[in-house]
């Protein structure tokens, strides 16, 4: 009889329970995984974003794919039937499994609603990897509110990367393609943690930091630079670093069009200078945020046996910027041999030369304004420290001690 009554009041539950309020099935949403940002004529942005598809169509057009044998997107050989399909439903030609859609409009905020308003489908940030922004875009200052914009759309993935490019951004994410046989979201994870542990790329560069950063009024921004190589413009420098260049110049060939290399600069909301491969490496160790376990130096490789300590300071006597660096290596490849000292004074001046290149972009990444910040008792003294104009003028010191082992 217990039991009798137990059933029936768990049939009487069910009955009265609903599904969550306000949620979205998966077939109703559009998910955004690259967005990119133009200027456009009168004062207008172009937004374009490559999202999955998710039609028949493409895995139609990913089997005739197959069956050509070609590894390529639409438009190329073997693809014919993924190109007709995009040109009959008015979507722009890409790989199969994703499609690139574009929309003109006063902000970016609007022209995300026209991207709404013209598919059958709720434009979802969700799954947001990474958001482009043209170069010409980002030396204005526009780049706050288009960030703030797409940050505060419904479920925006705050832990989006965020690119400047030399390039059209809209062609940008056009060339970016999964390789490797992983599909796009997980390639661009894998991208953007790949050359984080090289160092390659600043820390912070995530959608909500790079707000929060740009808000501050103790540090800047530094974001991801990257660029287009079309391997008829390789710049190779002897002696110096492999990485201390800009993205587009690496003299090599790879099945990615793109590169991920270097820093874009901000002051505030504005984009004023740029940090190469090398300079960025410098940049995370002086932040304190370095990962690169192996590096070059001349003509040998190092492994860092032990965590890195690192150390910013304001001097007591005339308020340099100072900067401290422990670290210990052990050699792991190569026939030359490099001194302690000799690799101790390479640090230093590299990590001199860094400062200076922020100093006159006006752009406090490294985090100096939070040890200036301590210095005043009240907000308004804060305030007439004007601490930005001092900090473009002050003197700059690097220390380094390095263990070869």
């Amino acid at each position: 009889m217990k039991n009798a009554l137990l059933t029936l009041f768990l049939f009487s539950l069910c009955l009265t329970l609903t599904g969550c309020g306000g949620g979205q099935e998966i077939e109703s949403c559009l998910f955004v995984l690259s967005m990119a940002v133009d200027p456009a004529p009168d004062g207008n942005l172009t937004v374009t974003i490559k999202a999955l598809s998710g039609t028949q169509e493409a895995a139609e057009g990913s089997l005739s794919a197959s069956a050509g044998g070609t590894q390529g997107g639409a438009g190329m050989p073997g693809d014919e039937s993924a190109q007709k399909g995009a040109a009959n439903s008015g979507l722009e030609a890409t790989e199969p499994g994703y499609i690139v859609m574009s929309a003109t409009a006063k902000s970016c905020l609007r022209a995300l609603s026209l991207l709404s308003a013209t598919t059958p489908r709720t434009v979802n940030l969700s799954q947001l990897r990474e958001i482009v922004i043209s170069r010409t875009l980002a030396e204005t200052d526009a780049t706050l509110t288009i960030l703030k914009e797409i940050h505060a759309m419904y479920r925006a993935n705050g832990e989006a990367i965020v690119v400047v490019t030399p390039d059209d951004a809209g062609d940008f994410i056009r060339r970016q393609r999964a390789i490797l046989g992983i599909r796009l979201s997980k390639y661009l994870e894998v991208l953007f943690d790949h050359f984080s542990e090289m160092d390659a790329i600043p820390p912070g560069a995530q959608l909500a930091s790079v707000i929060a950063a740009m808000q501050s009024s103790t540090g800047d921004a530094a974001v991801v630079y990257a660029a287009g190589n079309s391997f008829d413009s390789t710049l190779v420098l002897d002696g110096e670093s492999d990485l201390d260049r800009l993205p587009g110049h690496l003299p090599r060939t790879s099945p990615a069009e793109n590169e991920y290399l270097g820093s874009a600069l901000f002051s505030g909301s504005r984009m004023t200078g740029v940090l190469t491969g090398e300079e960025t490496g410098l940049l995370c160790l002086m932040m304190g945020k370095a990962q690169r376990r192996t590096t070059f130096i001349g003509d040998a490789q190092y492994k860092t046996n032990l965590h890195t300590r690192v150390s910013r300071s304001l001097s007591r006597e005339d308020g340099a910027l100072e900067v401290s660096v422990h670290m210990s290596l052990t050699r792991i490849a190569g026939d030359a041999y490099e001194p302690a000292g000799l690799i101790a004074g390479r640090i230093e001046s590299g990590c001199i030369s860094v400062l200076q290149k922020l100093q006159a972009a006006s752009c406090d990444a490294v985090g100096f304004g939070r040890a200036a910040i301590r210095t005043c008792p009240t907000i308004p003294d804060w305030e007439e420290k004007n601490w930005m104009k001092t900090y473009e003028t002050l003197p700059v010191r690097a220390r380094a001690w390095v263990k070869v082992l």
